[in-house]
C-alpha cells in the first residue's frame, strides 16, 4: 500500500489514544467526552483500514452531501434499512439493462421456461459478488478501482483498465441502442438521433447528483418501478403455464440449442463494471468510525447493505423472469415463427419483439414494452457512465473536474455506439448477443481482484471472508473462466481454419487471455 496510508493510520491511532478519557475524570466528564467522540465520528479516521475518511476519497462535490445513517441500533430497524437503501437499487439497474432484456427474450424464444433456474442462479451469484464489492468499500473506505491502483503495478493496471473500459463501452452500446429503439417505437425517432438523445439525457440524470445522492437514487428506484409495472402487466396478459414456470425454476437443464444464450445470461446479468460501481456507491453512506464503535458500525453497515442488495436483486430477477416468461409463452403458441419467419438463426430483436407483442396483446403490448425499455436503457446508461467515472478516477488517478471526467467517460462510449448505430443498424441483434458474451469474457478481470481483496486479512482484518465462502468464490470464478474458454474454443478453431496467420492470431489471443487471468490470480494483495 502507499506511504500515505501508513501515515494516516498512525495519525488515526494517535488521535484515538489522545481522545481516550483519563481514568481520574468524573462521570460527567466521561459522558461529555463520549458524546464528543460520537458527534465527531465522521471526522475521525478509521483505524488500520488504509484511509482517513470516506469523504477524502469519495468526493463530496460529485455525489452531493453524504447520507447520515444515524447511530447504532440495538436491533433490526426498518428506518435504518431505508437510510441504507439506494446504492443496491442503483447497482441492480445493470441487471435490468437492454442487454439483459434482449438476453431474456432470446432465452424465452429458444429454450422456453427451461433457463429460469439459470437466471435465478446468476442473480444469486450476483448477490454474492456484489456483497463482496460493497464490503470492500465499506470496510476500507476505498472503492475497487482505487484498490487496483494501489495493489497492482502499471503493467497489470493499464491492461486491466483497458479491458474493463472495453466492457463498459460494450455495455453502453447495448444501453444507448436500447434507449434509441424505445424512442423509435414511441416517437419514430431515428436510431442515431435516439443515441444522441440518450447521451444528453444521461447528463441531466447524472447532474441530479449535485443535489444529493438520495435524489438520483430515488430516480433510479422510480425507473425500476416503471419497468416492474410495464413488464408485469404483460405477464398477466400472457397468462403463462405456472407449472412450467416452477419446473423451469427448480429443474436445471440447458437445451443443446441454447448454449450461447446460457453463457450470455452470465455475461448479461453479472457485469464487470458493476463491481466497481457498487464498491463506490456505498461510500455515499456516512457511518461512525470512532475506535469504540467502529467494528459494530461496519458490521451493521455490511448487514443492511447486503439486505438492501438482496431485495434489489430480487426485484431484478422478477423483472427479468417476467420478460423470459412472456416470450416463452408467445413462442409456445407456435405462431411467432410462422408470422415473422423467425428461427434459431434469426431471433427477435428489441424492435421485432414489439411486433410480437402487438400480435399477442394488441396495441398496448408494444407501448408497455417501449416504456419499460426506455426506463431500462436510460437508467442503465446513467449508471454505466457513473461506473466509467469511478473506474477512470480510481484506477488512473485522473484529477480533473467531475463534469470534465463525465464528458470524457461518456465520449469514450458515445463514439463507438454512434458507429454501431449508423453502420450496423440491420445487425444490432447479433451485436447485442455477442456483447453479452464480451461481458462474460471481461468478468474475471473484475471478479478476481474483488475476491483477492475480500479475502485479504491484512486489508479487511476480521471482515475478510471466511474459508468456505473463499472456496465458493474461486469455484465461481473458475466456472466462469471455464465457460468462457468453452465458448471461445469453437471460434478459435473456426478462425484457425482460415489460414496460418489467422490460426496464429486466434491462438495467441486465447493464450494472452488465459495468461493475464493467471497473472491476476498469482498477484499479491497486501
Amino acid at each position: 500500500m502507499r506511504e500515505h496510508t501508513t501515515s494516516r493510520s498512525e495519525a488515526s491511532s494517535s488521535n484515538s489514544n489522545s481522545a481516550r478519557p483519563d481514568s481520574s475524570a468524573t462521570l460527567e466528564d466521561l459522558r461529555s467526552e463520549s458524546s464528543m467522540l460520537i458527534n465527531k465520528a465522521d471526522d475521525t479516521p478509521p483505524l488500520n483500514y488504509g484511509i482517513a475518511t470516506i469523504e477524502d476519497e469519495f468526493e463530496v462535490h460529485e455525489i452531493g452531501s453524504l447520507v447520515d445513517v444515524g447511530d447504532l441500533e440495538p436491533s433490526f430497524s426498518f428506518r435504518k434499512l431505508l437510510r441504507f437503501a439506494g446504492p443496491g437499487f442503483a447497482m441492480s439497474i445493470a441487471y435490468l439493462d437492454p442487454g439483459n432484456i434482449c438476453s431474456d427474450l432470446h432465452c424465452g424464444a429458444v429454450a422456453g421456461y427451461k433457463l429460469i433456474w439459470l437466471l435465478f442462479l446468476t442473480h444469486a451469484l450476483g448477490l454474492y459478488v456484489q456483497t463482496l464489492s460493497a464490503r470492500i468499500g465499506i470496510v476500507t473506505g476505498q472503492n475497487l478501482a482505487q484498490h487496483c491502483y494501489h495493489q497492482f503495478n502499471r503493467g497489470i493496471r493499464i491492461p486491466l483498465w483497458l479491458i474493463c473500459e472495453l466492457a463498459i463501452i460494450g455495455s453502453d452500446i447495448q444501453e444507448s441502442i436500447g434507449t434509441a429503439i424505445a424512442l423509435y417505437l414511441l416517437f419514430g425517432i431515428k436510431i442515431w438521433a435516439g443515441i444522441l438523445m440518450a447521451a444528453i439525457l444521461s447528463y441531466f440524470i447524472l447532474g441530479i447528483q449535485r443535489f444529493g445522492a438520495r435524489k438520483v437514487e430515488a430516480l433510479f428506484i422510480a425507473m425500476i418501478a416503471v419497468m416492474c409495472g410495464c413488464f408485469g402487466v404483460e405477464v398477466f396478459m400472457a397468462n403463462p403455464d405456472v407449472r412450467e414456470i416452477i419446473r423451469g425454476l427448480v429443474v436445471p437443464q440447458i437445451p443443446k440449442n441454447a448454449t450461447v444464450q446460457a453463457v450470455g445470461i452470465v455475461g448479461a446479468v453479472i457485469m464487470p463494471h458493476n463491481l466497481f460501481l457498487h464498491s463506490a456507491l456505498v461510500g455515499t453512506r456516512r457511518i461512525k468510525r470512532t475506535a469504540n464503535i467502529r467494528h459494530a458500525s461496519i458490521r451493521e453497515a455490511n448487514f443492511y447493505t447486503t439486505l438492501e442488495s438482496a431485495v434489489a436483486l430480487l426485484f431484478s430477477f422478477v423483472i427479468n423472469a417476467t420478460i423470459l416468461v412472456v416470450f416463452a409463452d408467445i413462442y409456445s403458441r407456435g405462431n411467432a415463427i410462422n408470422a415473422f419467419h423467425l428461427d434459431e438463426q434469426h431471433l427477435p430483436g428489441l424492435a421485432e419483439a414489439a411486433d410480437l407483442l402487438r400480435q399477442a396483446f394488441g396495441a398496448i403490448g408494444p407501448l408497455l414494452w417501449a416504456i419499460g425499455l426506455l426506463s431500462s436503457g436510460q437508467s442503465s446508461t446513467a449508471t454505466g457512465t457513473m461506473a466509467g467515472q469511478y473506474l477512470m478516477q480510481g484506477m488512473m488517478q485522473l484529477r480533473v473536474s467531475p463534469w470534465l471526467r463525465l464528458f470524457i467517460s461518456r465520449s469514450i462510449s458515445l463514439v463507438p455506439t454512434m458507429l454501431v448505430g449508423i453502420l450496423f443498424t440491420s445487425h444490432l441483434d447479433q451485436f447485442d448477443e455477442w456483447l453479452n458474451v464480451l461481458q462474460s469474457l471481461a468478468l474475471p478481470f473484475a471478479l478476481i481482484p474483488t475476491l483477492k481483496l475480500a479475502q485479504s486479512s491484512k486489508l479487511m482484518n476480521e471482515f475478510a471472508i471466511c474459508s468456505h465462502w473463499r472456496v465458493f468464490g474461486w469455484i465461481t470464478a473458475a466456472a466462469i473462466i471455464g465457460l468462457n474458454v468453452y465458448l471461445l474454443l469453437p471460434l478459435v478453431v473456426q478462425l484457425a481454419s482460415l489460414g496460418v496467420a489467422a490460426a496464429g492470431v486466434s491462438f495467441l489471443s486465447l493464450g494472452l487471455y488465459l495468461l493475464f487471468v493467471c497473472i491476476l490470480i498469482v498477484s499479491k494483495v497486501e
